[in-house]
């Protein structure tokens, strides 16, 4: 992986961390988890988010304006 492509996943990670959407996932994950008995509630759920919100991401159609 390039070092640019490595930069704009990250940038892209950040953008998601900080929203006010993917705290609230995670916050009900964990809370889910916790109540779950899963181990590690806070990390899973932390990963969970991520994941979800990132494929969600992928899974828009781009559309070009010319």
């Amino acid at each position: 992986m390039e070092l640019t492509d490595l930069r704009d996943v990250v940038g892209k990670i950040a953008v998601i961390c900080v929203s006010g959407q993917f705290k609230r996932l995670r916050r009900e994950l964990e809370d889910l988890y916790r109540r779950g008995g899963l181990p590690k509630p806070a990390v899973q759920a932390y990963q969970d988010a991520l994941l979800a919100m990132l494929a969600e991401e992928n899974s828009v159609p781009q559309v070009e304006v010319h």
